[in-house]
C-alpha cells in the first residue's frame, strides 16, 4: 500500500516588485527546508544564495526565469514565501540603546514593504556620452568578488560593472556586459568623482525589503528607533 500524501498545498498570491507580475505560490515544504538548511550550514553564501533562488521557483505556480529576477525580487518573493511556510510572524530582541535591557519586537512579515527607487536610470555623463543603469540580477550578484571580498572597495566596484547596462553616443548603443572586463574597468576608471557618485547613488537606492521596527524600551521609556532592511536583518 502507498503512503498517502500530506498537504493540499494552498495556494496564495503575490506580485513581482520589479515587474509587477502577479504570480501564484505555494508554502516550501521539508524537502525545500531540508536544501536550505544544508545551504546555510554550509555558511558558504552562494550557495545558500543558489538555494534561496531555487526554493523561489519550485514553489512558485507560474513560470519565471530566476535569471532574470533582481536582488529585492529575491528578498520580496522568499519572506513572503517563508512567510506562509513557517509563520508570518518573527521575534527580535533588540538592546536599547540607552539601558541595554532586551526588549521584545514582534514583525509582521505580510507588512514588510519594497519602496522602488525613482531615480532617472539614464545618467548624463557630457554632451555626448551618457549610460543607463539597471537593477542587478540576483544571480549575476553571486559573484566572489562581491560575495566574499573583504575590500569594500573592490565590493563597491563590483556592484558597479553589474548596475551599469550601457553606454551611449548620439550614434551608437554600447551594450556594457558584452564588452572585456578590462574595457569595463578602464570605461569605469576614467569617471571623474563626481560622475563616479551618480553612480553610487543609484546603487545605493537599489531597494531593499524594509519595515519599521521602532519601539519604546520597556524599562527605561527610550524611543529606540530600529529600520530593518534586506534579508539578513529579519532571518
Amino acid at each position: 500500500m502507498a503512503l498517502p500524501k500530506l498537504n493540499d498545498k494552498p495556494k496564495y498570491e503575490l506580485v513581482i516588485p520589479s515587474t509587477q507580475q502577479s504570480i501564484r505560490f505555494r508554502p516550501y515544504l521539508v524537502r525545500e527546508e531540508k536544501i536550505l538548511m544544508m545551504a546555510m550550514e554550509s555558511e558558504d553564501q552562494i550557495q545558500t544564495f543558489e538555494a534561496i533562488a531555487d526554493t523561489i521557483v519550485a514553489c512558485v505556480d507560474d513560470k519565471i526565469d530566476k535569471s532574470k529576477l533582481t536582488s529585492f525580487d529575491i528578498e520580496y518573493m522568499f519572506v513572503k514565501i517563508r512567510s506562509k511556510s513557517v509563520g508570518e510572524n518573527i521575534k527580535l530582541t533588540p538592546k536599547c540603546e540607552k539601558c541595554e535591557e532586551e526588549n521584545e519586537v514582534n514583525i509582521a512579515l505580510d507588512d514588510l514593504t519594497i519602496e522602488l527607487s525613482d531615480l532617472d536610470p539614464v545618467i548624463k555623463l557630457n554632451d555626448d556620452v551618457s549610460m543607463r543603469m539597471q537593477y542587478p540580477s540576483y544571480l549575476s550578484m553571486l559573484d566572489k568578488d562581491i560575495v566574499d571580498s573583504t575590500s569594500a572597495t573592490k565590493q563597491t566596484f563590483g556592484m558597479v560593472l553589474k548596475c551599469i547596462e550601457s553606454v551611449m553616443t548620439e550614434d551608437e548603443k554600447m551594450m556594457f556586459k558584452e564588452e572585456s572586463f578590462q574595457s569595463q574597468m578602464d570605461f569605469v576608471e576614467s569617471l571623474s568623482s563626481t560622475q563616479f557618485d551618480a553612480i553610487r547613488k543609484f546603487i545605493e537606492g537599489i531597494p531593499q525589503v524594509s519595515y519599521d521596527a521602532s519601539y519604546k524600551c520597556v524599562k527605561c521609556k527610550k524611543d529606540n528607533e530600529l529600520i530593518l532592511k534586506g534579508m539578513n536583518d529579519f532571518f
